[in-house]
């Protein structure tokens, strides 16, 4: 008798003290305390799920230009890396040649201050290659360069734009690119109805270099793509300067600018076969009107698919060189006019004071 009414004093919570912490149900099934019960749910409210949803908004706007910046740091980076194997080679190329390459070999008759030993009128022109072919055995591409038919029976002036040399023209060489410019590997149209891509425009290798040719006109004022002869600066039509030619010193002079082109899927560009140097005349990063049928945000230049353009790059503030000694500097594209073109002549005498 005594058991029962203690199981049944255990039942209603009238028992010894161990079972203080449980209570039983009607069943006599044992359960936590009741007050653990009674506690209410918490969740998030409307309010609090929108503020934590602008915290998180805040934080990524903060981090994007972070990022960005830290990507266009690492293309920057790759770019001047490019530059300073093109400064590389173009040493080497003078340690075995005696002399900086030609510019460019490319004239037409019409165009007398391009035309080698002063030929006029309608003679055969020639639209040879430029300072981008010549180095590539000093760039680790000779396999490309000695696809290029430099010597062609029957043909009086061998030009770029035929048969093998014409194909090998097409090749994409990363090296003269930078990761910068959005028209990444896309063919430029050129100088040939024949085309190595899907459409009439695309023929041969792009190109975010080109040549200092001169600090005024590189064409003499006659437009086009045809360097004159007389340049002042180190890449022109037959140059073939040597470092004895470069009297305000070869880490004063500028050998080899940046360039970008008119924009994605216009097939209008620089390109590294041919065609490719420039003047300093229109600063870095001048906004400059295009006279083709091609526009865009694009605040520069090319020289074959536009007639005029000027030494550029998508990246802020300034664009690369390479200066005659082989080192690459960064200009910005605040320089004064008369400095840009000091640093573009090679035997003018100025006395330079710039910072890079």
């Amino acid at each position: 008798m005594d058991d029962q009414n203690h199981i049944v004093d255990c039942r209603l919570g009238r028992g010894r003290s161990d079972f203080s912490d449980v209570g039983v149900t009607q069943s006599g099934r044992f359960m936590g305390k009741s007050t653990n019960l009674s506690k209410p749910l918490h969740g998030f409210t409307l309010v609090e799920l929108l503020v934590v949803i602008a915290i998180i908004g805040i934080l990524v706007a903060l981090l994007l230009p972070a990022i960005q910046a830290a990507r266009e740091a690492a293309r920057r980076a790759a770019c001047q890396s490019n530059f300073k194997q093109v400064g590389v080679a173009m040493q080497n190329f003078v340690s075995a040649k005696g002399h900086f390459p030609s510019g460019q070999n490319v004239w037409r008759g019409r165009f007398n201050c391009a035309n080698p030993g002063g030929r006029t009128g309608n003679v055969p022109g020639r639209i040879g290659w430029g300072w981008g072919t010549f180095i590539l055995p000093y760039l680790e591409q000779q396999a490309v360069y000695d696809r290029m038919d430099f010597e062609m029976p029957g043909v009086a002036e061998p030009w770029f734009a035929i048969g093998d040399s014409f194909v090998a023209a097409a090749t994409q060489l990363p090296v003269y690119l930078c990761p910068s410019d959005p028209q990444d590997q896309e063919l430029i149209d050129c100088c040939s109805p024949m085309f190595n891509g899907g459409t009439q425009e695309e023929d041969v290798g792009r190109s975010n270099m080109a040549g200092v040719a001169d600090s005024r006109d590189f064409t003499c004022g006659q437009g086009g793509s045809f360097a004159r002869l007389d340049g002042n600066g180190m890449l022109f039509t037959k140059s073939k300067l040597s470092f004895a030619e470069i009297t305000d010193g070869s880490s004063n002079t500028l050998l080899v600018g940046e360039v970008v082109g008119v924009g994605p899927g216009t097939n209008a560009g620089f390109m590294w076969v041919s065609h490719d140097v420039l003047h300093t005349a229109n600063s870095i990063n001048t906004f400059l009107q295009y006279t083709t049928s091609f526009s865009g945000p694009y605040p520069r230049g090319v020289t074959h698919s536009v007639d005029e353009g000027g030494f550029s790059s998508f990246h802020p503030g300034g664009c690369h060189f390479v200066f005659a000694d082989g080192s690459v500097h960064f200009i910005s594209e605040s320089i004064d006019v008369f400095t840009l073109a000091a640093l573009t002549t090679r035997a003018d005498g100025e006395v330079i004071n710039y910072e890079y």
